[in-house]
Order: C-alpha cells, then sequence, then structure tokens
C-alpha cells in the first residue's frame, strides 16, 4: 500500500488557483486515484481544520486581487493627444469594463464560492481510502516537547508552528493509528521547504530535516519514508502505475510540465534574490520589506503623526464646542424669564439686521426656544458639529487604503487615501499616491516613489553593474494641504465658539 500525506498547502491549491501547476481538476484526480483502492491518505485532524479555517481568507483573498488590479488599471493614463487618447480610450475600456464585471460577480458569489469550497474539502476529507488522525495526548506531549528543546519546526526564530509540529509528530508515531507493512511506502508532499527540509540550497531543499529524519529512524520509518516538494510530479514518478490504472496519467503529465515550468520560474527567482541579498538589495518576491520600509520612515511617521494630531485636536475643538452650547442651554433655561426677555429686547434694538424671534405674546417655552433657534441657525449648529464629530475617521498608521475621512462643516466629504501598487521588479520603480479628495475633485496628492535597483554579475563571480534601491517621499504638498483644510474646519469651530461667548453676554448669562 501506498500512502500519501498531503500538507495543508497542496489541498489549498486545489481549492484557489493560486498554483500554476495544479490545475482546476485536481481535485477530482485525486478521488479517482483513491477510488482504485492502491493508494490511501493520512490525514492528520489538524490539517483538516487548518484547511476549513483558511477558506474563507483564501477565497476572500481572491477577490481582493481582482479589485486591486482594477484599482491599478483605472490609475493607467496616455499620452494627452486626440489621436492617441481615442485610441487609447478604445483598449482600455473593455478591459475597465471586463475587471469591474468580475468585482462585481465576485462580490455577488462570494459566499457562495466559500461555501462551495468547504463542502469540497469536506467531501475530500470524508471520501474513501481517507483515514483520518486525531491528536491525543501523547502526540500534544510530543509537541511540546519539540517547541521547548527548539526543534523542526520550531528551529526558526519568531516563527510559530503549532500546526506544523503536529503533522510531523502524526507522521512518526503514524504506527500508532495505522498498521504499516514492511512493503508500504509513505509519501509527504509539501511545498514547505523552508520549514520542513534541510535548506535552502537547491540540493538541501529535497532532503528531509535531520531533526525528523531521526524521529523516522527511531520509530522504523525512515526505511519507508519519502519527502517530496511536487505534488504532479509525485504522482507521475512514483505512482505511474496506479495513475495509468486510474486513467489520469495523461492530465498528470500536463500538470507536471505546467509544474516543471514554476520550478523554473521559482529557481531563476531565488538565484535573483540570492544575488540581490548578497549586495544588501531587498527581494523582489513580494513588496513587503519595501512598504515596511516605507512605514518606518520619518517622511511617513510626520504625515501619520500630522493626521493624529490635526484629527484629535478637531474632534476635541468641536467636543468642547458641544458643551458650550448644551451648557448654553442650561443656563438660557435657568434665566428667569422677564430677566430674559428683557435682554433680547436691548439686543434687537441694537441690532436690526439679525434679530431674534420675540412677541409679545409668545409663551416662555417659545421665548426660550427662540433663543436655541436663533443660535443654531445663525451661530453654533448642534446637529452640524454632531454630524462632523461622529464622521471623523483616522488611522494612526500606514496602508495602501483610506487614511481619514470627515465630513466638514460646510457638508463636505474630506478623504485621504493611498492608492498605487508596489511590483517589484529589477532597475524599476513604482509609486504609491496620497491623494487628498473634497468630495469627488482631487484638491492635493502626494509621492513615495520606489526605486527597486538591480545588480548584474560577470562571469568571474563579481558585481558587473549595478545601482542601490532607493525611495523619494514627495509629501510636503499634501501635509501643507490637509493641514489647510482641517485648519479651517478647527477654525469654523474656533469661531462658533467665539460667537457663542459673545451671545452669552449679551444676554448676560
Amino acid at each position: 500500500m501506498k500512502y500519501l500525506l498531503l500538507d495543508t498547502n497542496i489541498y489549498i491549491d486545489m481549492i484557489v488557483s493560486r498554483n500554476k501547476s495544479h490545475s482546476a481538476d485536481s481535485y477530482e484526480l485525486l478521488k479517482m486515484l483513491l477510488d482504485h483502492d492502491k493508494v490511501k491518505i493520512l490525514l492528520p485532524a489538524i490539517i483538516e481544520t487548518e484547511i476549513k479555517r483558511h477558506i474563507a481568507g483564501e477565497v476572500k483573498k481572491v477577490g481582493k486581487l481582482v479589485q486591486e488590479a482594477r484599482k491599478s488599471i483605472s490609475n493607467v493614463y496616455w499620452i494627452n493627444h486626440v489621436e492617441e487618447i481615442t485610441k487609447y480610450n478604445e483598449k482600455i475600456r473593455p478591459l475597465k469594463q471586463a475587471l469591474g464585471n468580475m468585482v462585481d460577480e465576485f462580490g455577488r458569489n462570494e459566499e457562495g464560492y466559500i461555501n462551495d469550497a468547504t463542502q469540497k474539502i469536506t467531501g475530500l476529507m470524508q471520501y474513501r481510502n481517507v483515514i483520518r488522525v486525531e491528536e491525543n495526548r501523547d502526540l500534544l506531549l510530543n509537541v511540546q516537547r519539540k517547541k521547548l528543546y527548539k526543534q523542526c519546526p520550531f528551529h526558526i526564530e519568531g516563527k510559530e508552528s503549532w500546526a506544523d509540529a503536529m503533522i510531523l509528530e502524526t507522521l512518526i508515531n503514524i504506527r500508532d493509528f495505522v498498521t504499516i507493512n514492511d512493503e508500504d511506502q509513505i509519501y509527504f508532499i509539501t511545498r514547505n521547504h523552508e520549514d520542513f527540509s534541510q535548506g535552502t540550497e537547491k540540493t538541501e531543499k529535497e532532503l528531509i530535516h535531520p531533526h525528523i529524519e531521526e524521529g523516522l529512524r527511531q520509530n522504523n520509518l525512515l526505511q519507508l519514508f519519502n519527502y517530496r516538494l511536487h505534488y504532479s510530479k509525485t504522482l507521475i514518478e512514483d505512482f505511474s502505475e496506479e495513475t495509468q490504472e486510474a486513467n489520469i496519467y495523461q492530465q498528470l503529465i500536463e500538470e507536471e510540465e505546467a509544474e516543471r515550468r514554476q520550478m523554473v520560474a521559482d529557481s531563476r527567482h531565488d538565484l535573483n534574490k540570492m544575488e540581490r541579498e548578497s549586495v544588501g538589495l531587498s527581494s523582489l518576491s513580494s513588496d513587503d520589506a519595501y512598504i515596511e520600509g516605507i512605514c518606518e520612515s520619518t517622511e511617513v511617521e510626520e504625515l501619520t503623526n500630522t493626521i493624529e494630531s490635526l484629527l484629535s485636536s478637531l474632534g476635541a475643538e468641536i467636543e468642547d464646542a458641544i458643551d458650550e452650547y448644551y451648557q448654553f442651554e442650561t443656563d438660557s433655561n435657568a434665566k428667569p424669564l422677564a430677566d430674559l426677555i428683557a435682554e433680547i429686547q436691548t439686543y434687537n434694538v441694537n441690532s436690526p439686521f439679525l434679530q431674534i424671534n420675540h412677541n409679545v405674546t409668545f409663551t416662555e417655552e417659545e421665548v426660550r426656544d427662540a433663543i436655541v433657534e436663533f443660535v443654531n441657525e445663525h451661530l453654533c449648529s448642534v446637529e452640524d458639529l454632531e454630524i462632523t464629530r461622529d464622521s471623523i475617521k483616522y488611522k494612526d498608521y500606514f496602508e495602501v487604503d483610506e487614511l481619514l475621512s470627515f465630513i466638514d462643516l460646510e457638508g463636505n466629504t474630506v478623504k485621504l487615501f493611498v492608492e498605487g501598487q508596489l511590483d517589484p521588479r529589477d532597475d524599476d520603480s513604482d509609486s504609491l499616491w496620497i491623494v487628498l479628495h473634497k468630495n469627488a475633485e482631487k484638491i492635493s496628492e502626494g509621492e513615495i516613489e520606489v526605486y527597486y535597483g538591480y545588480i548584474n554579475f560577470d562571469e568571474d563571480g563579481g558585481a558587473a553593474d549595478g545601482s542601490d534601491e532607493s525611495t523619494t517621499y514627495r509629501l510636503e504638498r499634501i501635509i501643507r494641504d490637509l493641514s489647510e483644510v482641517v485648519q479651517k474646519s478647527r477654525d469654523s469651530v474656533n469661531k462658533m465658539r467665539d460667537d457663542l461667548q459673545i451671545m452669552r453676554g449679551l444676554l448676560a448669562l
């Protein structure tokens, strides 16, 4: 009997098309292989838990990628020439529409995708020839021991690997759960060579980590064990007879070719990563290092500190103004009616153009309401203050998303957001744009430009030519314009408070 133990990432690849070497029918091909009763899957319970925990996130990640693609294409512009713009619009419009339709379609079907993926995995987990292995007390203690002694997969500093450790302990102690014969073979397939392999070099990736090897040897499993990094390639080479009997060999050949191309691309990427890191350049594998550097820069720290200072001050001043308004209302209601009428009449005589509504026939309630109405209409609108206060939202950290928003006292929606995308590649650059909008109008913007640098080596392995990576910040204007926009609202609030104090004096409150 041949036993397959597939790592969590292999199952996830069957759900979302994030790995080019896994076709859409990988899931069905695996079930067809199990139907022939010559292959069984070993399924540690923790893997099922991990898969179901990650399904929703992986599906949502697909939607986010489509949204980012639509946003990126919306930021593309062209040469400002009549004929060129016409040709550009003819080509770009269908792309925008197609991506917009994809975003809408994903939004409508997202929950359905998640439910379908969950049912798909549940069906496979419960399929024939799948042996589910529940963890027990001994396995949990063994995992704790690995953690204590920093044994694989806890050998990587700062990384929590409890689930990986439970998978390994289930593998090493599989004889406690399944009868394994001397002629049987166990194949562990994973793409996670960083945690499970001997090292990161090409020859080391193919070898299981010595800590795992020792555990297998102690339990008399090493001679039956096979460590693999490529799913389709393993099924073709190690399960040739079984896959041909199941009539899935040809499909796997096609998958294996895609897997081979992916291996070549990964090798080139690893070489590029090694060359760049050897001269102090960041890896091009993701934008994480660049985003982290941007977030920790003094320029962006100044931006986030400015946002926090401006919006927190605006919020505090509005709270003070609201408190002062309600105190004004309380004090005016407490003033004797006759005194209040006298002060109103004196005010109206001295202010012929802006008067408090008053008539000798007014009841006491109408007199007091007239004062509140006058203040709200002409001096200090508590409703507008509360709308602005409740609308204030801001982040004290940087990310490619909305950083702040609020509704000013004139009813305008003010937003500051970051747009753009970093796509690291040699000797090229990208920009993130920090954009300030009032309603639909863009009133200011700043730029963070990232140049990724490059390095070329000669035949002797020496550096031939290259350029250092750099980040250029152009944020002075956006900080200045944002400060002016928020200060305008703060000035309006403080004028309301001053007017309210003047009215208190006029009414002798």
